[in-house]
């Protein structure tokens, strides 16, 4: 792929290298080719962590002019939807002030053949179309009842009183609780997170496709 010595770039956490592959390919590369890119880095290799090297690798690429408002062929169905996925209120804040529209509406059809979006049973829009509201509001829906899966552990028996634990203190635990925890552990964080994104939307003006258009 045309992308390849940018991707590789971008795994090795090189900006160098980056900028020097992209001053050689991006004049080859369409928007489209562009808009996969950052489709791309954002699904399999953003993190927080590495927030001020991404953002120095996403200037590139936006300020070449690429539209932040289109379609990818994903679970979540725009780029904004990926980036709530991501959890990450830090970037959807950045793609903002670098023009995506908050209210931009995804087809979650666009990629399907299109025999197949005509369904025997009319089904309504808002299973079609959706903004990064609703598809940040469906994510923290299904983790309430979908993934809710984490078991509830009554600890009350064995501490009354966590003020009075010695911070020093070690305990050994089996591999199968620690995994438990952690698992309750990151259920969550993405209850908190998508919380979290959704109040930020709304608190932004953001909207569901139903709000915008009344159906």
């Amino acid at each position: 792929m045309k992308t390849n010595p940018l991707i590789k770039a971008i795994e090795t956490k090189n900006f160098s290298d980056f900028e020097k592959a992209w001053t050689k390919l991006h004049n080859r590369l369409t928007e489209t080719d562009k808009q996969h890119l950052l489709t791309e880095i954002i699904d399999y290799h953003y993190t927080d962590k590495e927030f001020h090297f991404y953002v120095n690798v996403f200037d590139k690429i936006i300020d070449s002019k690429v539209s932040l408002d289109f379609n990818i062929d994903l679970p979540a169905p725009t780029l904004l939807s990926l980036v709530v996925l991501k959890g990450s209120r830090k970037l959807f804040d950045y793609f903002l002030r670098k023009g995506a529209n908050l209210n931009f509406i995804g087809d979650t059809y666009a990629f399907m053949p299109e025999e197949s979006t005509q369904p025997d049973i009319e089904e309504p829009d808002t299973e079609r179309y959706s903004t990064c509201l609703d598809f940040a509001e469906h994510r923290l829906a299904d983790d309430l009842v979908v993934n809710y899966r984490s078991l509830v552990i009554d600890i009350k028996e064995y501490i009354t009183n966590w003020q009075g634990i010695d911070d020093k203190e070690e305990i050994t635990v089996k591999k199968r609780d620690y995994y438990c925890l952690l698992e309750q552990s990151e259920y969550l964080r993405d209850l908190i997170r998508y919380g979290r994104l959704v109040e930020h939307i709304k608190s932004l003006g953001g909207k569901t496709y139903s709000q915008l258009t009344g159906k």
